[in-house]
């Protein structure tokens, strides 16, 4: 019997009945997370990073889904600016590109659900 330290939804079971589990495994039993609300880590060319101004509005669209705008809060700016690590495979990325990381958290409804690990293209207003 596993017990959580949170209420929360199941996002991941990578064990099985029958399976035994190590405290040194690599990969978590089961991940468990807060779906009620979202947050989007959105990777910020360093180029284009001191036009980011903290609380800005920004607004999130599903990919391939433009009809449907989700209106953005947000959280704060990760002062750190790190190697981009997300690659898109596009011929025309450059792979050196240094982000800043900014946040940005939204209430996931009911009638257009957004699963964690999902992508959404966000814009952010200067």
């Amino acid at each position: 019997m596993v017990r959580a330290p949170i209420a929360g939804t199941i996002l991941q079971v990578n064990v099985r009945a029958g399976e035994n589990v190590s405290t040194a495994a690599t990969t978590a039993s089961i991940v468990l997370g807060d779906i009620d609300e979202v947050q989007v880590r959105a990777d910020v060319d360093e180029q284009v990073a001191p036009r980011v101004k903290p609380g800005a509005r920004a607004v999130g669209y599903l990919k391939g889904d433009s009809a449907r705008p989700i209106a953005m809060e947000f959280v704060r700016i990760e002062p750190f600016v790190v190697p981009k690590r997300s690659l898109t495979g596009a011929s025309i990325e450059r792979v050196d590109t240094r982000v800043l990381q900014v946040i940005y958290r939204f209430p996931n409804s009911r009638t257009q659900t957004v699963y964690v690990g999902q992508q959404l293209d966000l814009f952010i207003e200067e």
